[in-house]
Protein backbone atom coordinates (compact mmCIF):
# COMPACT_ATOMS: atom_id res chain seq x y z
CA UNK A 1 0.00 0.00 0.00
CA UNK A 2 1.37 3.00 -0.77
CA UNK A 3 1.99 5.31 2.09
CA UNK A 4 0.54 9.57 2.86
CA UNK A 5 2.77 12.23 4.24
CA UNK A 6 2.56 12.02 8.38
CA UNK A 7 1.15 15.58 8.15
CA UNK A 8 -1.86 14.71 5.63
CA UNK A 9 -2.62 12.04 7.95
CA UNK A 10 -2.95 13.85 10.97
CA UNK A 11 -4.53 16.71 9.26
CA UNK A 12 -6.79 13.85 8.13
CA UNK A 13 -7.97 12.58 11.07
CA UNK A 14 -8.28 16.07 13.73
CA UNK A 15 -10.85 16.93 10.61
CA UNK A 16 -12.80 13.61 11.88
CA UNK A 17 -12.52 15.07 15.34
CA UNK A 18 -13.15 18.76 14.25
CA UNK A 19 -16.53 17.75 12.31
CA UNK A 20 -18.03 14.71 14.23
CA UNK A 21 -16.35 14.59 17.83
CA UNK A 22 -14.40 12.64 20.14
CA UNK A 23 -17.19 9.83 19.83
CA UNK A 24 -16.57 9.27 16.08
CA UNK A 25 -12.76 9.31 16.97
CA UNK A 26 -12.84 6.78 19.63
CA UNK A 27 -14.97 4.60 16.78
CA UNK A 28 -11.61 5.62 14.36
CA UNK A 29 -9.28 4.42 16.98
CA UNK A 30 -11.35 0.69 16.83
CA UNK A 31 -11.70 0.60 13.57
CA UNK A 32 -7.60 0.80 12.72
CA UNK A 33 -7.46 -2.62 14.42
CA UNK A 34 -8.63 -4.46 11.26
CA UNK A 35 -6.69 -4.71 7.79
CA UNK A 36 -9.61 -3.96 6.12
CA UNK A 37 -13.35 -2.97 6.83
CA UNK A 38 -16.64 -3.77 5.61
CA UNK A 39 -20.08 -2.43 6.96
CA UNK A 40 -20.90 -5.23 8.89
CA UNK A 41 -17.37 -5.26 10.43
CA UNK A 42 -17.21 -2.04 11.48
CA UNK A 43 -21.43 -2.02 12.88
CA UNK A 44 -19.75 -5.17 15.18
CA UNK A 45 -16.97 -2.74 16.22
CA UNK A 46 -19.72 -0.56 16.62
CA UNK A 47 -22.02 -2.54 18.66
CA UNK A 48 -19.33 -4.55 20.90
CA UNK A 49 -17.00 -1.46 21.94
CA UNK A 50 -19.24 1.06 23.15
CA UNK A 51 -17.62 1.03 26.57
CA UNK A 52 -14.22 1.74 27.61
CA UNK A 53 -12.10 -0.45 30.05
CA UNK A 54 -13.38 1.31 33.10
CA UNK A 55 -17.11 0.67 31.96
CA UNK A 56 -17.59 4.23 30.78
CA UNK A 57 -20.10 4.97 27.71
CA UNK A 58 -18.32 6.21 24.97
CA UNK A 59 -21.55 7.40 23.07
CA UNK A 60 -20.45 6.58 19.71
CA UNK A 61 -23.65 6.87 17.56
CA UNK A 62 -24.51 4.65 15.12
CA UNK A 63 -24.51 7.11 12.47
CA UNK A 64 -20.64 6.92 13.44
CA UNK A 65 -20.18 3.90 10.97
CA UNK A 66 -21.45 5.45 8.00
CA UNK A 67 -19.98 8.73 8.59
CA UNK A 68 -16.36 6.90 9.33
CA UNK A 69 -16.58 5.06 6.25
CA UNK A 70 -17.21 7.88 4.11
CA UNK A 71 -14.53 10.38 5.76
CA UNK A 72 -11.15 10.76 3.93
CA UNK A 73 -9.72 8.01 6.70
CA UNK A 74 -11.10 5.31 4.81
CA UNK A 75 -10.59 4.65 0.92
CA UNK A 76 -13.11 2.12 -1.01
CA UNK A 77 -11.02 -0.69 -2.35
CA UNK A 78 -13.94 -2.78 -3.68
CA UNK A 79 -17.60 -3.55 -3.20
CA UNK A 80 -18.48 -2.70 0.12
CA UNK A 81 -14.73 -2.65 1.25
CA UNK A 82 -12.70 -0.17 2.75
CA UNK A 83 -9.20 0.27 3.98
CA UNK A 84 -7.83 2.88 5.96
CA UNK A 85 -3.74 3.77 4.70
CA UNK A 86 -1.19 2.28 7.13
CA UNK A 87 0.07 5.76 8.31
CA UNK A 88 -3.65 6.78 9.49
CA UNK A 89 -3.92 3.17 10.71
CA UNK A 90 -0.50 3.53 13.38
CA UNK A 91 -1.79 6.68 14.06
CA UNK A 92 -4.66 5.77 15.24
CA UNK A 93 -3.36 2.76 16.92
CA UNK A 94 -0.54 4.30 18.85
CA UNK A 95 -3.51 6.64 20.21
CA UNK A 96 -5.11 4.14 21.47
CA UNK A 97 -2.75 2.29 23.28
CA UNK A 98 -1.29 5.65 24.73
CA UNK A 99 -5.17 6.32 26.26
CA UNK A 100 -6.09 5.37 29.56
CA UNK A 101 -9.45 4.57 28.40
CA UNK A 102 -8.22 1.42 26.31
CA UNK A 103 -4.24 1.00 26.41
CA UNK A 104 -3.08 -2.59 25.99
CA UNK A 105 -6.32 -4.20 27.54
CA UNK A 106 -8.82 -3.35 24.64
CA UNK A 107 -5.86 -4.22 21.73
CA UNK A 108 -6.25 -7.66 23.27
CA UNK A 109 -9.88 -7.05 23.22
CA UNK A 110 -9.93 -6.60 19.35
CA UNK A 111 -7.55 -9.16 18.84
CA UNK A 112 -9.95 -11.46 20.23
CA UNK A 113 -12.73 -10.00 18.21
CA UNK A 114 -11.02 -10.63 15.28
CA UNK A 115 -9.90 -13.75 15.65
CA UNK A 116 -13.53 -14.83 16.45
CA UNK A 117 -14.94 -12.64 13.61
CA UNK A 118 -12.87 -14.48 10.54
CA UNK A 119 -12.76 -18.38 12.44
CA UNK A 120 -16.02 -18.95 9.63
CA UNK A 121 -14.10 -17.04 6.59
CA UNK A 122 -11.53 -19.47 7.06
CA UNK A 123 -13.39 -22.06 6.31
CA UNK A 124 -14.15 -21.10 3.00
CA UNK A 125 -13.64 -22.89 -0.24
CA UNK A 126 -13.20 -19.27 -2.00
CA UNK A 127 -9.17 -18.79 -1.72
CA UNK A 128 -9.32 -15.02 -2.09
CA UNK A 129 -11.56 -14.65 0.96
CA UNK A 130 -9.39 -17.54 2.83
CA UNK A 131 -6.50 -15.56 2.34
CA UNK A 132 -8.17 -12.22 3.06
CA UNK A 133 -9.21 -14.20 6.79
CA UNK A 134 -5.30 -15.21 6.98
CA UNK A 135 -4.25 -11.71 6.59
CA UNK A 136 -7.38 -10.47 9.36
CA UNK A 137 -5.67 -13.41 11.50
CA UNK A 138 -2.40 -12.93 11.65
CA UNK A 139 -2.80 -8.97 12.81
CA UNK A 140 -5.08 -10.13 15.19
CA UNK A 141 -2.20 -12.82 16.17
CA UNK A 142 0.73 -9.91 16.36
CA UNK A 143 -0.05 -7.51 18.81
CA UNK A 144 -0.84 -10.32 20.98
CA UNK A 145 0.92 -13.26 20.13
CA UNK A 146 3.84 -12.65 18.37
CA UNK A 147 5.31 -15.98 18.66
CA UNK A 148 2.41 -17.39 17.01
CA UNK A 149 1.59 -15.10 14.50
CA UNK A 150 5.79 -15.63 13.51
CA UNK A 151 5.69 -19.19 13.58
CA UNK A 152 1.87 -19.00 11.25
CA UNK A 153 3.69 -16.51 8.55
CA UNK A 154 7.13 -18.98 8.40
CA UNK A 155 4.62 -21.89 7.71
CA UNK A 156 2.96 -19.67 4.89
CA UNK A 157 5.90 -19.14 3.50
CA UNK A 158 7.40 -22.59 3.27
CA UNK A 159 3.88 -23.35 1.71
CA UNK A 160 4.28 -20.52 -0.83
CA UNK A 161 7.35 -21.63 -1.76
CA UNK A 162 6.59 -25.40 -2.34
CA UNK A 163 3.02 -24.27 -3.90
CA UNK A 164 2.73 -21.08 -5.35
CA UNK A 165 5.76 -19.44 -5.77
CA UNK A 166 3.90 -15.99 -6.86
CA UNK A 167 2.01 -15.89 -3.53
CA UNK A 168 5.70 -15.47 -1.98
CA UNK A 169 4.70 -11.43 -3.72
CA UNK A 170 1.81 -11.22 -1.67
CA UNK A 171 2.84 -12.79 1.62
CA UNK A 172 6.04 -10.43 1.12
CA UNK A 173 3.86 -7.31 0.89
CA UNK A 174 1.84 -8.13 3.74
CA UNK A 175 5.06 -8.95 6.07
CA UNK A 176 5.74 -5.23 5.56
CA UNK A 177 2.63 -4.20 7.02
CA UNK A 178 2.80 -6.41 9.77
CA UNK A 179 6.42 -5.30 10.38
CA UNK A 180 4.59 -2.65 12.58
CA UNK A 181 3.02 -4.45 15.08
CA UNK A 182 6.00 -7.45 15.23
CA UNK A 183 8.91 -5.38 14.39
CA UNK A 184 10.09 -5.37 18.11
CA UNK A 185 9.38 -9.17 17.91
CA UNK A 186 13.44 -10.76 17.61
CA UNK A 187 12.41 -13.77 15.38
CA UNK A 188 10.20 -11.53 13.00
CA UNK A 189 13.18 -9.57 11.62
CA UNK A 190 14.94 -12.61 10.10
CA UNK A 191 11.58 -13.56 8.46
CA UNK A 192 10.65 -10.12 7.50
CA UNK A 193 14.65 -9.89 5.74
CA UNK A 194 13.52 -13.57 4.10
CA UNK A 195 10.28 -12.51 2.95
CA UNK A 196 12.02 -9.39 1.03
CA UNK A 197 14.66 -11.82 -0.41
CA UNK A 198 12.09 -14.72 -1.88
CA UNK A 199 10.03 -11.48 -3.10
CA UNK A 200 12.61 -10.51 -5.03
CA UNK A 201 14.16 -14.16 -6.41
CA UNK A 202 10.49 -14.62 -7.55
CA UNK A 203 10.35 -11.41 -9.36
CA UNK A 204 13.77 -12.13 -11.17
CA UNK A 205 16.09 -9.89 -9.06
CA UNK A 206 18.70 -12.21 -8.06
CA UNK A 207 21.45 -9.52 -7.11
CA UNK A 208 18.97 -8.21 -4.51
CA UNK A 209 17.90 -11.23 -3.57
CA UNK A 210 21.02 -12.79 -2.81
CA UNK A 211 21.93 -9.89 -0.68
CA UNK A 212 18.64 -9.92 1.53
CA UNK A 213 18.83 -13.70 1.87
CA UNK A 214 22.24 -13.36 2.71
CA UNK A 215 21.57 -11.70 5.79
CA UNK A 216 19.80 -14.25 7.62
CA UNK A 217 21.68 -17.44 6.32
CA UNK A 218 23.11 -19.58 9.13
CA UNK A 219 26.07 -20.97 8.50
CA UNK A 220 24.86 -24.66 7.75
CA UNK A 221 23.55 -22.46 4.56
CA UNK A 222 19.58 -22.39 6.28
CA UNK A 223 17.19 -20.42 7.89
CA UNK A 224 14.86 -21.18 11.07
CA UNK A 225 12.75 -19.36 12.27
CA UNK A 226 9.93 -20.46 15.35
CA UNK A 227 11.43 -23.67 14.57
CA UNK A 228 10.38 -23.82 10.96
CA UNK A 229 13.16 -24.50 8.42
CA UNK A 230 12.95 -21.89 5.53
CA UNK A 231 13.53 -23.19 2.23
CA UNK A 232 16.52 -21.67 0.50
CA UNK A 233 16.52 -21.86 -3.50
CA UNK A 234 19.30 -23.37 -4.78
CA UNK A 235 19.92 -20.71 -7.49
CA UNK A 236 20.81 -18.74 -4.25
CA UNK A 237 22.91 -21.20 -2.82
CA UNK A 238 24.73 -21.21 -5.91
CA UNK A 239 27.85 -18.34 -6.36
CA UNK A 240 27.82 -18.37 -9.93
CA UNK A 241 24.54 -18.73 -10.79
CA UNK A 242 22.87 -16.71 -14.12
CA UNK A 243 19.83 -14.50 -13.80
CA UNK A 244 18.87 -16.29 -16.83
CA UNK A 245 18.63 -19.63 -15.19
CA UNK A 246 16.90 -18.43 -12.23
CA UNK A 247 14.03 -17.58 -14.97
CA UNK A 248 14.48 -20.84 -16.12
CA UNK A 249 13.94 -22.38 -13.31
CA UNK A 250 11.13 -20.60 -12.06
CA UNK A 251 9.55 -21.63 -15.71
CA UNK A 252 9.67 -18.05 -17.01
CA UNK A 253 11.13 -16.71 -20.67
CA UNK A 254 10.78 -14.31 -23.18
CA UNK A 255 11.89 -10.67 -23.23
CA UNK A 256 14.59 -9.87 -20.40
CA UNK A 257 12.21 -11.78 -18.26
CA UNK A 258 8.61 -13.19 -18.67
CA UNK A 259 6.51 -13.00 -15.38
CA UNK A 260 3.37 -13.36 -13.65
CA UNK A 261 2.22 -10.10 -12.35
CA UNK A 262 0.63 -10.22 -9.07
CA UNK A 263 -1.13 -7.03 -7.37
CA UNK A 264 -2.89 -5.95 -4.20
CA UNK A 265 -3.95 -9.00 -1.95
CA UNK A 266 -4.84 -10.77 -4.92
CA UNK A 267 -3.58 -14.61 -5.96
CA UNK A 268 -3.45 -16.82 -8.68
CA UNK A 269 -1.66 -19.99 -9.72
CA UNK A 270 1.26 -19.05 -11.88
CA UNK A 271 1.55 -19.71 -14.97
CA UNK A 272 4.25 -19.61 -17.63
CA UNK A 273 4.33 -16.84 -20.59
CA UNK A 274 4.57 -16.81 -24.14
CA UNK A 275 7.17 -15.56 -25.99
CA UNK A 276 8.03 -16.07 -29.81
CA UNK A 277 11.06 -18.87 -30.13
CA UNK A 278 10.20 -17.62 -33.99
CA UNK A 279 8.36 -15.77 -36.09
CA UNK A 280 4.81 -15.70 -35.05
CA UNK A 281 2.03 -16.49 -37.41
CA UNK A 282 0.96 -12.89 -38.16
CA UNK A 283 4.37 -12.14 -38.69
CA UNK A 284 5.85 -12.46 -42.12
CA UNK A 285 8.93 -14.84 -42.07
CA UNK A 286 11.32 -12.43 -43.55
CA UNK A 287 10.80 -10.11 -40.89
CA UNK A 288 14.34 -10.22 -38.70
CA UNK A 289 13.92 -10.39 -35.02
CA UNK A 290 16.78 -8.49 -33.15
CA UNK A 291 18.11 -8.66 -29.64
CA UNK A 292 18.76 -5.48 -27.85
CA UNK A 293 20.18 -4.99 -24.32
CA UNK A 294 19.27 -1.74 -21.99
CA UNK A 295 19.21 -1.07 -18.40
CA UNK A 296 16.33 -1.20 -15.72
CA UNK A 297 16.31 1.06 -12.78
CA UNK A 298 14.33 0.83 -9.73
CA UNK A 299 13.58 3.35 -7.61
CA UNK A 300 12.73 3.96 -3.03
CA UNK A 301 9.79 5.76 -1.79
CA UNK A 302 11.87 9.17 -2.23
CA UNK A 303 12.68 8.83 -6.00
CA UNK A 304 16.40 7.88 -5.37
CA UNK A 305 17.58 4.84 -7.79
CA UNK A 306 17.98 2.44 -5.57
CA UNK A 307 18.65 -0.85 -8.05
CA UNK A 308 20.27 -1.48 -11.72
CA UNK A 309 19.86 -4.01 -13.82
CA UNK A 310 20.45 -5.26 -17.24
CA UNK A 311 17.93 -6.59 -19.15
CA UNK A 312 17.36 -7.16 -23.42
CA UNK A 313 14.20 -7.84 -25.61
CA UNK A 314 13.58 -8.78 -28.96
CA UNK A 315 12.31 -6.43 -31.63
CA UNK A 316 11.80 -6.26 -35.45
CA UNK A 317 12.27 -2.91 -37.09
CA UNK A 318 10.12 -1.47 -40.13
CA UNK A 319 11.17 0.51 -42.49
CA UNK A 320 8.63 3.56 -43.42
CA UNK A 321 11.21 4.88 -46.23
CA UNK A 322 14.16 8.23 -46.30
CA UNK A 323 15.74 6.77 -43.38
CA UNK A 324 12.76 6.85 -40.72
CA UNK A 325 11.88 3.28 -39.21
CA UNK A 326 9.56 1.91 -36.55
CA UNK A 327 11.12 -0.70 -34.02
CA UNK A 328 8.60 -2.91 -32.32
CA UNK A 329 9.34 -4.91 -29.50
CA UNK A 330 8.15 -8.21 -28.24
CA UNK A 331 5.73 -8.58 -25.39
CA UNK A 332 5.80 -12.13 -24.14
CA UNK A 333 2.14 -13.54 -22.79
CA UNK A 334 0.92 -13.70 -19.74
CA UNK A 335 -1.35 -13.22 -16.42
CA UNK A 336 -1.63 -10.36 -14.58
CA UNK A 337 -3.96 -8.06 -12.49
CA UNK A 338 -5.78 -4.86 -14.07
CA UNK A 339 -6.42 -1.92 -11.98
CA UNK A 340 -5.03 -0.39 -9.14
CA UNK A 341 -4.50 -2.71 -5.80
CA UNK A 342 -6.39 -1.49 -2.58
CA UNK A 343 -5.20 1.56 -0.63
CA UNK A 344 -3.24 2.82 -3.89
CA UNK A 345 -2.33 6.75 -3.62
CA UNK A 346 -4.55 8.58 -5.92
CA UNK A 347 -6.13 5.11 -6.99
CA UNK A 348 -9.51 5.96 -8.33
CA UNK A 349 -13.09 3.80 -8.77
CA UNK A 350 -12.67 3.71 -12.88
CA UNK A 351 -9.61 1.40 -12.14
CA UNK A 352 -11.54 -0.97 -9.81
CA UNK A 353 -12.20 -3.84 -9.09
CA UNK A 354 -8.96 -5.10 -10.13
CA UNK A 355 -9.67 -8.59 -12.29
CA UNK A 356 -7.30 -10.70 -13.28
CA UNK A 357 -6.51 -10.37 -17.40
CA UNK A 358 -4.38 -12.98 -19.57
CA UNK A 359 -2.86 -11.56 -22.44
CA UNK A 360 -1.57 -12.92 -25.52
CA UNK A 361 2.56 -12.43 -27.06
CA UNK A 362 2.32 -9.32 -29.35
CA UNK A 363 4.57 -6.78 -30.46
CA UNK A 364 4.26 -2.45 -29.38
CA UNK A 365 5.89 0.27 -30.11
CA UNK A 366 9.53 0.58 -28.76
CA UNK A 367 8.30 4.39 -28.32
CA UNK A 368 5.28 6.41 -28.97
CA UNK A 369 4.67 7.32 -32.77
CA UNK A 370 7.02 10.06 -33.55
CA UNK A 371 6.63 13.42 -35.89
CA UNK A 372 8.92 11.69 -38.35
CA UNK A 373 7.10 8.35 -38.28
CA UNK A 374 3.81 10.08 -39.02
CA UNK A 375 5.19 12.60 -41.38
CA UNK A 376 6.85 9.46 -43.28
CA UNK A 377 3.24 7.80 -43.33
CA UNK A 378 0.65 10.14 -43.02
CA UNK A 379 2.44 12.62 -45.16
CA UNK A 380 1.96 15.83 -42.80
CA UNK A 381 2.78 16.64 -38.87
CA UNK A 382 -0.17 18.28 -36.62
CA UNK A 383 2.19 18.32 -33.56
CA UNK A 384 2.71 22.04 -31.77
CA UNK A 385 5.50 21.20 -30.11
CA UNK A 386 7.95 20.46 -33.22
CA UNK A 387 10.51 18.22 -33.21
CA UNK A 388 11.45 14.67 -35.22
CA UNK A 389 12.39 12.71 -32.36
CA UNK A 390 9.83 13.97 -30.19
CA UNK A 391 5.97 12.63 -30.29
CA UNK A 392 3.47 13.51 -32.59
CA UNK A 393 0.99 14.92 -30.53
CA UNK A 394 -2.34 16.75 -31.33
CA UNK A 395 -3.72 13.88 -33.09
CA UNK A 396 -7.60 12.40 -32.71
CA UNK A 397 -7.95 8.32 -31.71
CA UNK A 398 -9.75 8.72 -35.70
CA UNK A 399 -6.81 9.78 -37.12
CA UNK A 400 -4.60 7.56 -35.02
CA UNK A 401 -6.38 4.34 -36.40
CA UNK A 402 -6.30 5.87 -39.69
CA UNK A 403 -2.28 6.04 -39.19
CA UNK A 404 -2.39 2.00 -38.28
CA UNK A 405 -4.47 1.09 -41.56
CA UNK A 406 -2.34 3.20 -44.00
CA UNK A 407 0.88 1.91 -42.07
CA UNK A 408 -0.93 -1.80 -42.98
CA UNK A 409 -0.97 -0.82 -46.57
CA UNK A 410 2.31 -0.33 -46.86
CA UNK A 411 4.18 -2.26 -44.15
CA UNK A 412 4.72 -5.53 -43.77
CA UNK A 413 1.96 -6.74 -41.04
CA UNK A 414 -1.22 -5.35 -39.73
CA UNK A 415 -0.64 -2.49 -37.17
CA UNK A 416 -3.28 -1.25 -34.85
CA UNK A 417 -3.74 0.69 -31.09
CA UNK A 418 -2.98 -1.27 -27.94
CA UNK A 419 -6.44 -2.77 -26.18
CA UNK A 420 -6.40 -1.33 -22.55
CA UNK A 421 -5.48 -4.78 -20.90
CA UNK A 422 -1.93 -4.71 -23.33
CA UNK A 423 -1.01 -0.88 -22.80
CA UNK A 424 -1.25 -1.83 -18.98
CA UNK A 425 0.19 -5.14 -18.76
CA UNK A 426 3.05 -3.80 -21.06
CA UNK A 427 3.87 -0.59 -18.91
CA UNK A 428 3.87 -2.84 -15.63
CA UNK A 429 6.27 -5.12 -17.44
CA UNK A 430 5.89 -7.64 -14.57
CA UNK A 431 5.51 -4.83 -11.25
CA UNK A 432 2.82 -4.38 -9.20
CA UNK A 433 4.38 -0.55 -7.86
CA UNK A 434 1.97 2.39 -8.77
CA UNK A 435 4.72 2.68 -11.39
CA UNK A 436 7.27 0.80 -13.26
CA UNK A 437 9.86 2.55 -11.57
CA UNK A 438 8.58 1.36 -7.90
CA UNK A 439 6.87 3.29 -5.45
CA UNK A 440 7.32 6.25 -7.17
CA UNK A 441 8.73 8.79 -10.07
CA UNK A 442 10.86 11.93 -10.21
CA UNK A 443 11.37 14.24 -13.31
CA UNK A 444 14.12 13.06 -14.28
CA UNK A 445 12.98 9.57 -14.99
CA UNK A 446 9.40 10.89 -16.41
CA UNK A 447 8.31 14.03 -18.22
CA UNK A 448 5.55 15.04 -15.90
CA UNK A 449 4.30 19.02 -13.96
CA UNK A 450 7.26 17.98 -11.33
CA UNK A 451 5.25 20.65 -9.37
CA UNK A 452 3.37 18.16 -8.23
CA UNK A 453 5.03 14.63 -7.07
CA UNK A 454 3.32 11.41 -5.70
CA UNK A 455 4.13 10.01 -2.62
CA UNK A 456 7.33 11.09 -1.07
CA UNK A 457 9.18 12.09 -4.21
CA UNK A 458 10.55 15.52 -3.89
CA UNK A 459 9.27 18.26 -5.96
CA UNK A 460 11.40 18.37 -9.92
CA UNK A 461 11.26 20.00 -12.87
CA UNK A 462 8.11 21.39 -15.08
CA UNK A 463 9.21 21.03 -18.75
CA UNK A 464 5.67 22.70 -20.31
CA UNK A 465 6.17 20.72 -23.61
CA UNK A 466 7.17 16.96 -24.61
CA UNK A 467 10.21 15.49 -24.72
CA UNK A 468 12.34 13.75 -27.27
CA UNK A 469 11.19 9.58 -27.07
CA UNK A 470 13.40 7.59 -25.39
CA UNK A 471 14.70 10.62 -23.16
CA UNK A 472 14.31 8.72 -20.05
CA UNK A 473 15.06 4.84 -19.43
CA UNK A 474 12.71 1.89 -20.16
CA UNK A 475 10.67 -0.67 -18.21
CA UNK A 476 11.69 -4.59 -17.86
CA UNK A 477 10.12 -5.46 -21.32
CA UNK A 478 12.11 -2.74 -23.39
CA UNK A 479 9.46 0.19 -23.87
CA UNK A 480 10.19 4.00 -22.89
CA UNK A 481 8.00 6.66 -21.84
CA UNK A 482 5.13 4.74 -20.95
CA UNK A 483 4.56 7.09 -18.01
CA UNK A 484 4.40 10.92 -18.79
CA UNK A 485 5.31 12.81 -21.86
CA UNK A 486 2.05 12.40 -23.74
CA UNK A 487 -1.09 10.46 -23.17
CA UNK A 488 -1.87 7.43 -25.17
CA UNK A 489 -4.92 6.47 -27.23
CA UNK A 490 -6.44 2.74 -26.63
CA UNK A 491 -8.42 0.60 -28.75
CA UNK A 492 -11.34 0.36 -25.90
CA UNK A 493 -13.99 2.27 -26.11
CA UNK A 494 -14.61 4.23 -22.15
CA UNK A 495 -16.73 2.37 -19.37
CA UNK A 496 -16.16 1.25 -16.31
CA UNK A 497 -14.66 -1.62 -15.10
CA UNK A 498 -17.54 -2.32 -12.34
CA UNK A 499 -20.38 -2.89 -15.65
CA UNK A 500 -18.65 -6.30 -15.65
CA UNK A 501 -17.97 -5.98 -19.38
CA UNK A 502 -14.17 -6.24 -18.65
CA UNK A 503 -13.75 -8.74 -15.87
CA UNK A 504 -12.93 -11.12 -18.22
CA UNK A 505 -10.16 -8.85 -19.74
CA UNK A 506 -12.08 -8.77 -23.37
CA UNK A 507 -11.67 -5.72 -25.93
CA UNK A 508 -14.45 -3.49 -26.17
CA UNK A 509 -14.21 -1.80 -29.55
CA UNK A 510 -15.69 1.09 -30.96
CA UNK A 511 -18.94 1.35 -32.10
CA UNK A 512 -20.78 3.43 -34.82
CA UNK A 513 -22.26 6.51 -31.94
CA UNK A 514 -19.83 6.03 -29.67
CA UNK A 515 -17.56 9.29 -29.19
CA UNK A 516 -15.26 8.44 -26.20
CA UNK A 517 -12.51 6.58 -26.15
CA UNK A 518 -10.05 5.63 -23.49
CA UNK A 519 -6.39 6.73 -23.14
CA UNK A 520 -2.96 6.22 -20.84
CA UNK A 521 0.47 6.99 -19.52
CA UNK A 522 -0.50 10.55 -18.24
CA UNK A 523 1.49 13.80 -19.87
CA UNK A 524 3.71 16.71 -19.52
CA UNK A 525 1.20 18.81 -17.89
CA UNK A 526 -0.21 16.52 -16.02
CA UNK A 527 0.34 15.51 -11.83
CA UNK A 528 1.93 12.20 -11.32
CA UNK A 529 -0.16 10.63 -10.05
CA UNK A 530 -2.32 10.35 -13.33
CA UNK A 531 0.98 8.84 -14.94
CA UNK A 532 0.53 5.70 -12.93
CA UNK A 533 0.42 2.39 -14.37
CA UNK A 534 -3.49 2.01 -13.77
CA UNK A 535 -4.57 5.54 -14.06
CA UNK A 536 -7.16 5.32 -17.35
CA UNK A 537 -8.44 8.77 -18.72
CA UNK A 538 -10.71 9.23 -21.89
CA UNK A 539 -11.25 12.16 -24.24
CA UNK A 540 -13.35 12.83 -27.62
CA UNK A 541 -12.30 10.32 -30.11
CA UNK A 542 -12.66 13.04 -33.13
CA UNK A 543 -10.59 15.41 -30.31
CA UNK A 544 -7.22 16.57 -31.06
CA UNK A 545 -4.93 18.10 -28.14
CA UNK A 546 -1.29 18.62 -27.76
CA UNK A 547 -0.79 16.34 -24.97
CA UNK A 548 -2.27 13.26 -26.58
CA UNK A 549 -0.26 10.76 -28.79
CA UNK A 550 -0.12 6.82 -29.71
CA UNK A 551 1.85 4.04 -29.96
CA UNK A 552 1.07 0.94 -32.05
CA UNK A 553 1.33 -3.09 -31.41
CA UNK A 554 1.05 -6.00 -33.77
CA UNK A 555 -0.97 -8.97 -32.82
CA UNK A 556 -2.71 -11.79 -33.50
CA UNK A 557 -5.05 -11.98 -30.45
CA UNK A 558 -7.65 -8.92 -32.26
CA UNK A 559 -8.68 -9.67 -35.95
CA UNK A 560 -12.81 -9.78 -36.01
CA UNK A 561 -13.96 -6.28 -37.22
CA UNK A 562 -10.34 -4.96 -37.25
CA UNK A 563 -11.06 -4.78 -41.42
CA UNK A 564 -13.31 -1.90 -40.91
CA UNK A 565 -11.40 -0.07 -37.93
CA UNK A 566 -8.22 -0.36 -40.19
CA UNK A 567 -10.30 1.80 -42.60
CA UNK A 568 -10.60 4.50 -40.37
CA UNK A 569 -14.52 3.73 -39.58
CA UNK A 570 -16.20 2.52 -36.38
CA UNK A 571 -18.26 -1.30 -35.86
CA UNK A 572 -21.79 -0.98 -37.00
CA UNK A 573 -22.48 -2.69 -33.49
CA UNK A 574 -25.64 -2.13 -31.92
CA UNK A 575 -25.03 -0.98 -28.49
CA UNK A 576 -27.38 -3.29 -26.36
CA UNK A 577 -24.96 -6.05 -28.06
CA UNK A 578 -21.20 -4.17 -28.40
CA UNK A 579 -18.86 -6.99 -29.48
CA UNK A 580 -16.32 -8.15 -27.04
CA UNK A 581 -12.91 -8.93 -28.45
CA UNK A 582 -9.55 -11.29 -27.04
Amino acid sequence: MSKIKLEVAQRRIESLKKRFGTAHLYLAYHAAFPLALTPDLLYRLWANFQLDIHGEILGIPWIAVADLLLSSLCDEVGHELYEMNVVVRNILLNRLQEDDKFGQKRINELSDFLLNYVRQQLQSDDPDIKDFALAQRWIALAYTRSNQATRELASALKSAYSQDKADLIRLASLMETLAEPLGEWEEFQPLLIYARGMGNFVGGNLEVAKNELGKVIGKGNEITVAGIELPIPEQIRAKNLSRRQVIQYLGWGGVGFGLVAIAGDSSMPPQKPDSFSKNPDFLPQSVLLKTVQFEVVTVDEQGSIRDRRFSQANFFTENLGNGVTLDMVEIPGGTFVMGSPPGEEGGDSSERPQHSVTIQPFFMGKYTVTQEQYQAVMGNNPSNFKGAKKPVENVSWDQATKFCAKLSKSGRTTYRLPSEAEWEYACRAGTTTPFYFGPTITTALVNYDGNYPYGYAPKGEYREQTTNVGSFPPNAFGLYDMHGNIWEWCLDIWHEFSDGTLVDGKTLLAVNNNQTQSLHGGSWNYDALYCRSAYRDRYARDGSYDLVGFRVVVSAAITLGMSELMNGNSLSVPNKSLDLLQ
